[in-house]
């Protein structure tokens, strides 16, 4: 990695920021979420927040330690959607509502109805949920006054906040590459997938163009096991032919920590390392 803090970011380059250790990430993800939300809420009163699943979900625990008065979360008014699901029971270890549930949410005061799940009830078996799963939420979304949802150029959501995961073949949401679905542009905001390369095969998922249309779209990109995909996305990949759905994400933000960003060689990248010799690895000693 050759670019660094003190050199200019060029025109049009993604916001990369580079943290020393995964906590570190985890601390970032969770301030500029709560950041992110306090904007909104002053805005206009609410706050849209979209989730992938996966280990994400854990970078927002800190968000429970958050006590201070001046700068308490307003759990009441936030919403929260998840950018793709798998059509199975919400209290399956599959499904992505049920690990946010119990990582984060159960344990701070958001009302029940501000989680906007899939209705499980459509799930009594995973053959053929996909669609009616998609097609309810779609309605359920677009019945939001758009004081809490607002709506951009042709009609599509403006969500405040999407944070992102992605594969180690560079899919986001339930959009895998090269399937139809990720260049789908019509005026669905949500998509049946019947068919995932990755089990369950039945998955409902964001489109491309609503992820787009989001205010603020972040991929956290931590451990040796993203480097080589994140190099590829940033650096190497087609922007528009389907193939790494990750890299059609316009105007992105990425954190990475240090082993995340090891493969990086042309993306210009600003360090955000703690200034004590330990941390920065001067110190070699290992922990028991």
């Amino acid at each position: 990695m050759e670019n660094f803090e003190s050199t200019p970011k060029p025109e049009g380059a993604p916001e990369c920021t580079v943290y020393y250790t995964p906590e570190l990430v985890s601390k970032a993800i969770a301030e500029l979420t709560a950041e992110s939300a306090r904007s909104a809420i002053e805005e206009r009163g609410y706050f849209t927040l979209g989730l992938a699943g996966g280990s994400l979900i854990k970078m927002l625990s800190g968000l429970k330690k958050d006590t201070n008065e001046e700068n308490k979360i307003e759990w009441e008014k936030w919403h929260v959607f998840w950018v793709d699901e798998r059509c199975v029971p919400l209290d399956d270890p599959e499904s992505n509502f049920g690990g946010a549930y119990e990582t984060l949410f159960k344990d701070v005061p958001i009302p029940r109805e501000n989680l906007h799940a899939i209705d499980d009830g459509l799930y009594e078996a995973n053959e053929g949920a996909s669609a009616k799963s998609a097609e309810a939420y779609d309605k359920e979304l677009k019945s939001l006054s758009e004081t809490i949802l607002p709506k951009g150029d042709g009609g599509l959501p403006i969500f405040d906040l999407l944070l992102l995961g992605f594969g180690p073949d560079g899919h986001i949401c339930s959009l895998f590459p090269n399937h139809s679905l990720v260049k789908v542009n019509d005026a669905r905001w949500i998509l049946p997938i019947a068919d995932s390369p990755k089990p369950p095969p039945e998955r409902i998922t964001f489109s491309m163009p609503v992820v787009n249309m989001a205010k603020r779209k972040v991929f956290a990109a931590v451990g040796e096991g993203k480097a080589e995909m994140a190099k590829h996305i940033l650096e190497d990949a087609n922007k528009t032919d389907g193939s790494i759905p990750a890299a059609m994400v316009k105007d992105a933000e990425w954190l990475f920590d240090t082993t995340g960003s090891s493969k990086l060689t042309t993306t210009h990248v600003r360090f955000e390392f703690p200034g004590t010799p330990t941390l920065l690895g001067l110190d070699t000693k290992e922990e028991d």
